[in-house]
């Protein structure tokens, strides 16, 4: 004899699934806007120097002869990543979120994952022959340790 119950705990199962399921994605997608948002900020950055620039040319006077003397494109732009900053590593905390991180150090360069594990990993070319390199492992959106910046 089946039970009349069976198909409605199915049917509860399967309700419940789909109420869980909209709150992942909200976080997947809150990562993603905090991410944007870096981005925007960091491009903003780059108008306002190149505007700077623009600026110092304009005003400027042009004398024959003599060359005007600008700012370098690497001088005018600080595309330093705001991960750079030691303090910036020294607020991470293990049991923060990966929202957390996002915020405080900006996107990361690269991401690996491996089994569970999500790591978030931040790196920067320092001449021919090296690099700064620091990473973040996750577990279940939660920071389980933390990899300070390092000369590789």
């Amino acid at each position: 004899m089946k039970s009349k119950w069976l198909p409605i705990a199915a049917l509860s199962a399967f309700i419940g699934a789909l109420l869980i399921a909209p709150a992942a994605a909200v976080a997947a997608d809150d990562l993603k806007v905090a991410q944007l948002e870096q981005d925007v900020h960091e491009l903003q950055r780059q108008v306002q120097a190149l505007s700077r620039q623009l600026e110092m040319q304009r005003v400027q006077p042009a004398l024959p002869g003599v060359p005007p003397k600008t700012p370098s494109m690497a001088a005018a732009i600080d595309v330093t990543p705001t991960w750079v900053d030691a303090a910036k590593w020294q607020k991470l905390m293990p049991g923060m979120s990966e929202l957390e991180v996002v915020s405080l150090l900006g996107p990361p360069t690269s991401l690996r994952t491996n089994g569970a594990q999500k790591i978030l990993l931040y790196a920067l070319e320092i001449g021919a022959s090296g690099f700064l390199s620091g990473n973040v492992t996750l577990s279940e959106r939660a920071v389980v340790s933390i990899q300070k910046p390092a000369l590789q």
